[in-house]
């Protein structure tokens, strides 16, 4: 993100200036973490300007959710900065869980007020029309079940789980289709758990992969490595399943769930100097932390922030409770945090 100061001329000692660009640099920095599909602006805007005569900072943002902004006043400029800007950041962060909710509800319930379509009027579709319905339908989930399930492909390979070492993506993926097909046909006026299907029917597909193999008697759900070293290179599956590097995907916007934390943060701000600002420092931390969860852990963080799903919707595709989800997506987080932070 870029920021914008006006009326910097008020500042008229060169220390004062040099002070507030300084906090700047390391809050843009930060600044920088909210995910692009969250915001309307690229830009921060800093306004100076005399209040009651004091030095009056407002700073604001345009976020998805609407404009964030915050006022501070002081006699010198030491003593507005840094903490507006932490005050700030952390209101930033309180919304980017809002904005991470609404962002899910709000792709879901967009994409079926399209189809304009009630349990009662799907009830009615003949064959034909079911069938060009779910032609319909499935292209705009194959995208997230196609990353989901090499996702899941590459921590089981990490895992040297040999059951899973030759397996086509492609396959899982038809396979599921091919299944939640038949769900659909069944089920069509519940077509809004669509997603729900396409998930647990993956997972059911890489269970029973597993299952075949005696020699491996473990469940993919319930796999537990502790012992997975550093990785030389890490990798990781784009869309059209090609193996790339993880610097190459600094064009993509990822979300890594714990976007608010670093945000937030305060004190650490010698971690977030040495970040590097196209995020792959920060990628490469996450991904060597993630891949030493047991599985199950992975394909719920994986669902949650990489998905987008509920955590209603995930406690439907895993079995378990909803508390329990929201358990491990908390420990999950702090795990990461400790281990970014120390």
């Amino acid at each position: 993100m870029e920021y914008r100061v006006r009326n910097l001329d008020m500042l008229e000692n060169s220390e004062s200036r040099n002070y507030l660009e300084k906090h700047l640099e390391k809050f843009i920095k930060k600044m920088s973490f909210i995910p692009k599909k969250y915001r309307k602006s690229n830009e921060i805007e800093v306004i100076l300007s005399d209040k009651d005569h004091k030095i009056n900072i407002l700073i604001s943002a345009n976020l998805n959710t609407g404009i964030i902004s915050l006022e501070r006043s002081g006699d010198t400029i030491e003593e507005i900065v840094p903490n507006i800007f932490y005050n700030f950041t952390e209101k930033v962060a309180e919304e980017i869980k809002n904005i991470r909710t609404k962002y899910a509800i709000d792709k879901k319930n967009e994409f079926f007020e399209k189809l304009a379509l009630d349990k009662e009027n799907l009830k009615t579709l003949n064959e034909q029309e079911k069938a060009e319905l779910f032609k319909t339908i499935i292209p705009v989930f194959l995208h997230g079940l196609k990353g989901y399930i090499n996702r899941r492909i590459i921590s089981a390979k990490l895992a040297d789980l040999k059951s899973l070492s030759n397996v086509d993506p492609k396959d899982v993926v038809n396979e599921v289709v091919l299944r939640v097909h038949s769900i659909f046909n069944k089920e069509i006026e519940n077509i809004k758990d669509i997603n729900i299907w396409l998930i647990k029917e993956a997972d059911n597909v890489l269970n029973e992969i597993l299952d075949k193999n005696k020699t491996e008697n473990v469940s993919y759900e319930e796999l537990v490595n502790n012992e997975l070293g550093q990785l030389e290179e890490k990798f990781t599956v784009d869309g059209g399943f090609d193996l790339v590097m993880t610097e190459e995907l600094d064009e993509y916007d990822t979300d890594f769930g714990i976007e608010e934390i670093i945000i937030s943060s305060k004190g650490e701000n010698e971690f977030i100097e040495k970040l590097e600002k196209d995020k792959t420092s920060l990628k490469n931390k996450v991904y060597d932390e993630l891949i030493k969860l047991p599985l199950r852990y992975q394909s719920i963080y994986d669902l949650y922030f990489f998905e987008h799903m509920e955590i209603d919707e995930i406690a439907k595709v895993k079995k378990i409770k909803p508390l329990e989800i929201e358990a491990i997506i908390i420990s999950i987080k702090e795990l990461l945090t400790e281990k970014l932070f120390n």
